[in-house]
């Protein structure tokens, strides 16, 4: 291999960052002098490379944005460098260009990995308008990647949750909740030094209930005094700390022990109500700093870790700190659809309106207690628990799916009920997970049968998921989605009322046009801070909308 540094241009485009990175792969060095004359070095950084092998390490040690491979004449060392480009882990997401003269050139380069083609002789503005595509093909399969990597975290994340629940389902004493806390954070964020500090009996000081990667004698000797330092601060403000980089709190004597290096985190043990304690975590495996991930798994966490500690405190039921727990990781599936907002807490409300407004018959007084109530208030959270397993692709994609596309998306249910089953066969006590797996697999049935995933139909339906499907729809119709526009109140209550008997059960839609204003101020309280207002007054501006059947995409998708 020949590699030549490219010359130093001072670029006339001042905003340029950094020149696109091209390798040219060619034996004959008079057609590589060709393809070379054709790029502007001034927009280009440019490569070049005869021999496989050492084009391969100079790859892996430099990466480029493109390669371009002289594939003419099914030139069979070109073909194995396209090859062996894309069983190369840190090479195969790299666009590769043939260039060909030839039916059969093209069908060899496609075959062997190409991701595109150009028959010689070149023209140069089509050669450039195909270079300047490629970088473009390859962030895509870099984002792709992403996507999968992001999707195995949060599967990750999800198994060592459900594990965490289970395992305080069963704790006894405070010391186990302790121990699994400091266990659990530093597996999920790989850190070595992790503490739990909670006041002591006399409101004075702040103590190491348990540690990991801190001696032992030296955990029990730190009482950070209240009224001082960021730990005290955390504990007061109930807002989490994050150092990435240098930061002049970290001179904080108290946590020298605790936080001794970058990056580190202190976060809030709380609930709703108020704040227990805190934790402190750092010593990142690698040096990695924190992500807003990473402290959305530390804030989910925490929470569970806070309701155990009060449930325990209280001598409560250790079913009701289960239960707790469960329901929080209804907030993983929305935490990675960032466009539905507060859609779990719309939905859970317009579903426990909808059973309180079928309470007032007399056909549902029975089914339909306060026990129901309280349930499905927690249920309906789970409903779509299942899209953490679907790729961002799918569940984020800004159009319409196509079929198979909508294949993935539909799999939610079951995987949704799946995952809620398994943990009520390990806590059968947890009666309302009952309630949360048929909510989570027949939320998509329909009322005629036409639904998925099994094609339920009229009463065979849960009610629960009944009550749920309109709920849902309502939500997803009113609000902006990365396919879609909201529509106003009064077109998603004309779209409800025309699927009574078709999508809906017509006696919960009954029930939703009895309370449909109370939907719409709901709608209003609850919105999210990007979404248009909803209710009566927008409607009035958006009087030349006409209400249309619902489209199977939007309502089997939400």
């Amino acid at each position: 291999m020949t590699a030549t540094l490219p010359r130093k241009h001072e670029s006339p485009i001042p905003w340029i960052v950094r020149r696109t990175r091209i390798l040219l792969f060619d034996r004959d060095p008079v057609s590589l002098q060709l393809s070379r004359s054709l790029l502007d070095p001034v927009e280009y950084e440019i490569m070049e490379a005869t021999e496989c092998v050492a084009a391969l390490t100079a790859i892996e040690a430099s990466p480029v944005d493109a390669i371009i491979v002289n594939a003419a004449m099914s030139n069979e060392n070109a073909l194995e460098f396209i090859r062996r480009v894309k069983r190369q882990s840190g090479a195969r997401d790299i666009p590769v260009l043939a260039l060909t003269l030839t039916e059969e050139d093209i069908a060899s380069s496609i075959a062997a990995g190409a991701d595109d083609y150009l028959i010689k002789p070149l023209a140069p503005r089509e050669l450039i308008l195909r270079i300047r595509s490629l970088p473009h093909v390859c962030d895509t399969r870099r984002g792709l990647v992403q996507n999968r990597e992001m999707l195995g975290e949060n599967a990750r994340f999800l198994i060592y949750f459900t594990q965490l629940s289970l395992r305080l389902a069963s704790a006894t004493n405070l010391e186990a909740v302790h121990e699994l806390a400091v266990e659990m954070i530093g597996e999920v964020l790989g850190s070595r030094r992790v503490a739990i500090l909670l006041p002591d009996p006399a409101g004075e000081f702040l103590v190491v209930a348990k540690a990991t990667g801190i001696e032992e004698v030296v955990a029990n000797s730190l009482h950070i005094r209240m009224g001082k330092g960021i730990v005290e601060r955390v504990l007061r403000s109930g807002e989490p700390f994050i150092a990435n980089s240098t930061c002049d709190l970290l001179s904080d004597s108290d946590v020298a022990e605790l936080l001794p290096h970058i990056p580190c985190a202190c976060v809030p043990v709380s609930n709703s109500d108020h704040v227990l304690g805190v934790l402190t975590v750092a010593e990142r495996q690698g040096g990695r700093p924190f992500s807003s991930l990473d402290l959305e798994y530390l804030r989910l966490i925490s929470e569970g870790i806070a309701s155990a500690l009060e449930h325990l405190r209280a001598r409560t039921e250790l079913d009701d700190a289960r239960d707790a727990l469960v329901v929080a990781l209804a907030k993983l599936a929305e935490y990675r659809d960032n466009d539905t907002g507060r859609h779990l807490d719309r939905v859970t409300t317009y579903a426990v309106m909808l059973a309180q407004e079928l309470r007032k018959s007399e056909n549902f007084r029975n089914p339909i207690d306060e026990q129901f109530v309280a349930d499905l208030a927690r249920t309906v959270p789970l409903h779509d628990i299942g899209k953490v397993a679907i790729p961002d692709y799918v569940l984020l994609k800004p159009a319409k799916l196509n079929a198979p596309e909508m294949a993935i998306m539909k799999r939610h249910s079951d995987i949704g009920a799946a995952t809620i089953r398994s943990v009520l066969q390990r806590a059968p006590a947890a009666q309302f997970l009952k309630m949360a797996e048929e909510v989570a697999h027949a939320h998509h049935e329909w009322w005629n049968g036409s639904g998925y995933p099994r094609g339920l139909k009229g009463k065979i339906i849960p009610l629960a998921a009944r009550i749920t499907a309109v709920a849902d729809v309502y939500d997803a119709v009113t609000t902006k989605r990365p396919y879609k526009e909201p529509m106003p109140h009064a077109q998603a209550v004309a779209i409800i009322r025309g699927s009574s008997g078709t999508q809906f059960d017509p006696v919960v839609v009954e029930a939703f046009l009895q309370c449909e204003r109370a939907f719409a101020e709901t709608a209003a309280r609850l919105a999210d801070s990007t979404a248009p207002p909803a209710g009566p007054a927008a409607d009035a501006r958006q009087t030349k909308q006409r209400a249309e059947p619902l489209q199977p995409e939007m309502s089997r998708r939400d």
